[in-house]
C-alpha cells in the first residue's frame, strides 16, 4: 500500500513551533506519573499519527 504526504513537500516548519513541540515531547517522556492504560492509549495514537505498526 502506498502512503500519500501528509504534508506538501518543500513546506517549511517554524523553528520556534518545532522547538516548543520538542521540550513538549521530552517533557512528557519523562512522566513517570501516569497510569499504564494512559499511556497505551497515547502510545497507540502516536504509532497511529506516524503510520507506524508497534
Amino acid at each position: 500500500m502506498e502512503r500519500s504526504a501528509r504534508v506538501t513537500p518543500g513546506t517549511a516548519v517554524d523553528r520556534t513551533l518545532r522547538t516548543a513541540l520538542g521540550g513538549f515531547a521530552a517533557a512528557t517522556v519523562r512522566l513517570s506519573t501516569v497510569d499504564p492504560v494512559t499511556t497505551e492509549i497515547v502510545r497507540l495514537r502516536c504509532a497511529h499519527h506516524h503510520d507506524c505498526g508497534t
